[in-house]
């Protein structure tokens, strides 16, 4: 792992900070919602709201690969069962338990150079701390 990913997954990120900035996204005209500049002055204006402006950009930094990495397992259909089909990227990813997976998985350098979570590692941490509902 690159010294860079490793300085990154040393960053703690609750997942009601992800929950958030995903319903901050959502929020967002489609136009702006994938736009870095938009993107990042709303993370920037959302970690002030919430006092973290002193480490806002390792912060930011951090958000974004992991919302990121969350995204590209999404669109690799490796989050079947857990989102709801159909809908636009990003759009169902509210799972309670998928954001505590997000916030708790290391990042890894992908084959072709991005961050991302190894995708077999993400869904062993996403079912062994899964809440059960409902009972059979």
């Amino acid at each position: 792992m690159s010294d860079y990913l490793d300085k990154v997954n040393r960053i703690p990120i609750s997942a009601d900070l992800l929950g958030e900035v995903l319903d901050m996204l959502r929020s967002l005209p489609a136009e702006e919602r994938w736009a870095s500049g938009s993107r990042s002055a709303r993370l920037f204006e959302l970690l002030e709201r919430r006092g973290l402006s002193e480490t806002a950009d390792i912060i930011a930094v951090a958000i974004d690969l992991r919302v990121t990495a969350l995204l590209r397992l999404q669109s690799a259909d490796a989050l079947r069962g857990w989102t709801s089909p159909g809908g636009e990227l990003g759009a169902n990813l509210v799972h309670p338990d998928l954001l505590k997976a997000a916030a708790a998985e290391p990042l890894i350098d992908e084959a072709d150079g991005e961050a991302g979570f190894d995708a077999a590692s993400f869904r062993l941490r996403l079912l062994a701390g899964a809440e059960v509902y409902g009972r059979a």
